[in-house]
């Protein structure tokens, strides 16, 4: 297991799957009371995509040109040419210039990147996708000075619409390293760049479904690319890390969806709305907190099993217990349990722990459950996952270590902690040393 758990003193419910309540003294166990996950997935009907559209398979970077939707929020989900699980072929390319030249304190940091990168994607996936990282053992010199492919806004950097300067950068790396590298397998390309000055402003990246941007080696053409900015490199203790930032892009290139709400991207508008998830989710916040996925998300890629959803509906609900395992636990028995509320609308409730190989300490406790509402008719980067706290949400809670952001949602449920939707309680019953139970009743 990745997580780390900070034992309490609540009762345990090791072992014990399911529990219906028949009365405030007496409990009886029962092998199953969800229902068949399928019930559950609900079909994504959205402006992006509508319920009996075919998913195409792409076999190949040509093939999927203008013809991808983009990434699903609900199911089925919408792969890219990447596989979702199997091994991906990533190159991890290291570039400087004669003005600024790399370091090994910077190698060091890149290439622990790579390797944090690697490591989340084996841990989120279950062990069923494997990152094949090939690094570089060595700095490459691009020609002329960092300042002939430094960007200075958004623009100059666009995923999509015109952006010739990065692709300036993209073809010197090209030139740079193509006799020394064999691109033949490669699906991915990652490059480090040296961290004394600014080069980029957020990071150039490149889908393979966009065509924005291109690395047209020997070869073959790959066109998953990225490349840190001033917003990824962590220079200080806090910050936003590179291989987070690395693993939200390639979220993207698979197939898994943006988190924040960026049609109300808008200047004073609020961070609960703009980024419904915060810092609870990767692809919500790669520089928040807890850097990891919801289950969600984990479920609709076929990364966690039908089996380890514990699957409900508003009608169904009478009083019942489910034992969840933390999310970060490879092969927990039930790691969500979803509420279906209607054909457009669930609510998920899961399992959190401080891990200590991926997170950050914010000062606050993630232990505990964490609920949110997914809505199939919203598209990815349309805020589809909303955190449910069980206090005022828009009361930020301070959060440290973390940049440039201090705001953090107010969203673990601790022992005792209790909402309603819909009619619908869910409690957290129990937070225990190796899981906790949630309580759902009418």
């Amino acid at each position: 297991t990745w997580f780390q758990n900070k034992p309490t003193q609540a009762r345990s419910y090791a072992g014990k799957v399911l529990l219906t309540v028949k009365s405030p003294d007496v409990r009886e166990e029962a092998d199953e009371l969800s229902l068949d996950a399928d019930i559950c997935k609900l079909q994504e009907n959205s402006r992006m995509r509508k319920i009996g559209d075919p998913v195409p398979n792409f076999t190949g970077e040509r093939e999927i040109r203008g013809r991808y939707k983009g990434n699903a929020t609900a199911f089925p989900f919408a792969p890219t040419v990447l596989p979702i699980t199997g091994e991906i072929d990533v190159a991890f390319i290291f570039v400087d210039w004669a003005d600024l030249p790399g370091t090994q304190t910077d190698y060091d940091y890149f290439n622990y990147s790579a390797e944090m990168f690697s490591d989340f994607y084996w841990m989120a996936s279950e062990n069923k996708l494997k990152m094949k990282m090939h690094i570089e053992d060595k700095w490459h010199r691009v020609s002329g000075s960092y300042l002939d492919y430094a960007t200075v806004s958004p623009e100059e950097e666009a995923q999509r619409g015109e952006a010739p300067k990065k692709q300036v950068f993209y073809d010197a790396v090209v030139a740079a390293v193509d006799d020394e590298i064999d691109f033949t397998d490669i699906e991915i390309v990652l490059i480090a760049i040296p961290t004394a000055k600014s080069v980029f402003v957020g990071g150039p990246h490149e889908f393979n479904f966009d065509w924005n941007g291109n690395f047209k080696t020997a070869d073959r053409t790959i066109y998953d690319i990225a490349a840190p900015g001033d917003f990824n490199i962590q220079r200080t203790a806090s910050g936003t890390p590179t291989w987070s930032y690395f693993v939200h892009e390639v979220g993207h290139m698979l197939g898994i969806p943006h988190q924040a709400d960026e049609d109300e991207n808008k200047p004073g508008a609020k961070k609960y709305v703009v980024t419904p998830l915060g810092g609870w989710d990767v692809m919500s916040e790669h520089g928040g907190g807890q850097r990891t996925m919801t289950t969600w998300l984990r479920w609709l890629a076929g990364w966690l099993d039908d089996d380890q959803i514990a699957c409900t509906t508003k009608e169904e609900v009478d009083s019942e217990f489910y034992e969840l395992t933390p999310v970060n636990v490879i092969g927990g028995k039930k790691e969500a349990l979803v509420i279906k509320l209607s054909e457009t609308k669930a609510v998920v409730v899961e399992s959190r722990r401080f891990d200590k190989k991926f997170d950050v300490e914010t000062g606050n406790s993630p232990n505990g459950l964490i609920a949110y509402t997914v809505d199939a008719t919203r598209a990815s980067a349309q805020g589809n996952q909303v955190i449910l706290s069980p206090r005022d949400i828009t009361e930020y809670i301070k959060q440290e270590n973390t940049w440039p952001d201090w705001r953090e949602l107010d969203a673990i449920f601790f022992q005792g902690d209790s909402i309603v939707i819909e009619g619908i309680k869910i409690e957290a019953y129990s937070i225990g040393k190796d899981s906790d139970v949630v309580k759902v009743s009418k």
